[in-house]
């Protein structure tokens, strides 16, 4: 419990909203379209990431987010390492 409030005091919380969405969508599209669909909620956190300048994703889903240009994904484990 201790590990998630140490990451959550040095995050922001970002709202979806529309473009988060369409932007999602487009993902997903293009993701099937290419065989390399994954979760329409994976599309959402990169798409929020994308439209939010941001291009590192801390996830246990590394092979997924990898699949998307402009994300790096890394492991918690390998995240800890940097900071």
């Amino acid at each position: 419990m201790k590990k998630t409030f140490d990451i959550l005091s040095i995050i922001n919380l970002i709202d979806s909203d529309t473009d988060i969405a369409m932007k999602a969508g487009r993902l997903y599209a293009d993701l099937m379209n290419h065989g390399k669909q994954i979760e329409l909620n994976d599309c959402f956190i990169a798409a929020t990431a994308i439209l939010s300048d941001i291009n590192l994703i801390v996830t246990r889903d590394t092979e997924h987010f990898g699949r998307i240009d402009g994300i790096e994904a890394l492991t918690p484990e390998d995240f800890e390492e940097i900071l």
